[in-house]
This record gives structure tokens, C-alpha cells and sequence, in this order.
């Protein structure tokens, strides 16, 4: 169990992490796109068991890129320099490809993305399915959690921030499946998209800088 000085010292960058995390899942990806499709055509309890599908993928990956994370820290020293260095362009280009989007100013067409099964099983199958073979997500989790590790820090703080992106990822996407069986919410979101697109633009690019810098 770690200190109270000790989790003092590490905190500034899990919060980071985590609001890298928040941004996240509010900038939709493939996964969020598919669970607000299916919320649309086929209504709240069948995007909710994507939902959950994607959230067990999402875990899936969090714990891989911790555990991973941890050995090569482990054994080279000098690797956090450069899974820093890869998660900044990754974040950068994350930045890019959000203002790309709000420059377009159209979005995906969240119905074609609907999951096509109906049974509770094979859509959480699905959810799954979607996460574990999208090979962006183990970059983004390598991504955040550099934000929050120094060379220093222990192997606890990865597992922190990974505990806490899964219930940002329980919250956000079981949200999605609930707001966007509603027919305003939907409207409301794809009405102000393109703001909101130039705001995850703005964040992901100020995170990718910070890693670029960060030694």
C-alpha cells in the first residue's frame, strides 16, 4: 500500500492520464461510434451489451499495456524515453485527426456502424470483437499512461491509472449507450460536434507536446 506522500508525489500525472482518458472516450472512435449506431437502430439494453463488450476489450488492453509497460522499465531504462516519444506523435496525430474531422464538418454516419447481431451474448461478443482487433487501442493506453510515469515511479501508478480508465471507460460508454437512445441527444451531439472537435484538438495536441518534452 502506497504512502500518502508517496501517492502526493505521483497524482499530478495519474489526474493527467485521466483526463487524457476522459477526452478519450469523448472523441469518438470506431467502438463509440458503433454503440451510438446501435443505440440509435436498436435502442438501449442492445447498445448497453455492446457497450460492456467494449469496455472488457478496453480492459483488456489496459492491463496488457501496464504489465508491458512495467517489464521493459524493468529491464531497459531508457525505454520510457521512447514510448514517451512514440505516445506524443501518437497523441499529436490524434490531434490532427480531430481537427480534420471539425474542419470537414461532417461526421461518420453513426447508423451504419450499428452492430448487426441482436442476442445479448453476440452483442457483447461484438463489443469485444471491435476492441481487441482496433491495434490503436494498446497505443493509446501506452500513450496515456506515459503521461502519468516518470522513470521513478512505481509499478502501482500504471495500475492506478489503469483502474481508473476502466471506470471512465464503464462511464462513458454505458453513457453513450443510454443518452443516444434518445433521438435529442443524438441531435443535440451531432449539432455541436465540430466545436467540440476543435476542443479535443486543442487538448490532444497540448498532451502530445507535454510528452515530447517531458524527460
Amino acid at each position: 500500500m502506497p504512502a500518502l506522500a508517496e501517492i502526493d508525489i505521483h497524482l499530478p500525472g495519474i489526474l493527467l492520464a485521466y483526463s487524457v482518458l476522459v477526452i478519450g472516450i469523448c472523441s469518438p472512435g470506431p467502438a463509440v461510434l458503433a454503440i451510438i449506431g446501435t443505440a440509435l437502430n436498436r435502442g438501449r439494453v442492445p447498445s448497453m451489451h455492446l457497450a460492456s463488450g467494449v469496455v472488457c476489450g478496453s480492459a483488456f488492453w489496459g492491463v496488457a499495456a501496464a504489465v508491458g509497460m512495467a517489464a521493459v522499465l524493468a529491464t531497459y531504462a531508457y525505454a520510457l524515453m521512447v514510448i514517451k516519444i512514440a505516445g506524443g506523435l501518437y497523441l499529436l496525430w490524434l490531434a490532427s485527426k480531430s481537427l480534420r474531422s471539425a474542419m470537414r464538418g461532417h461526421g461518420t454516419d453513426q447508423a451504419s456502424l450499428a452492430a448487426k447481431t441482436g442476442t445479448p451474448w453476440r452483442m457483447w461478443s461484438a463489443g469485444l470483437f471491435l476492441h481487441l482487433t482496433n491495434p490503436k487501442a494498446i497505443m493509446a493506453w501506452l500513450a496515456t499512461i506515459a503521461l502519468g510515469v516518470t522513470a521513478s515511479s512505481p509499478a502501482w501508478v500504471s495500475f492506478a491509472i489503469v483502474l481508473g480508465g476502466i471506470v471512465i471507460s464503464t462511464i462513458g460508454n454505458l453513457t453513450y449507450a443510454v443518452l443516444f437512445s434518445t433521438r435529442p441527444a443524438a441531435s443535440l451531439y451531432l449539432t455541436a460536434r465540430r466545436p467540440i472537435e476543435f476542443i479535443f484538438a486543442g487538448f490532444f495536441g497540448l498532451a502530445g507536446a507535454k510528452l515530447l518534452m517531458s524527460r
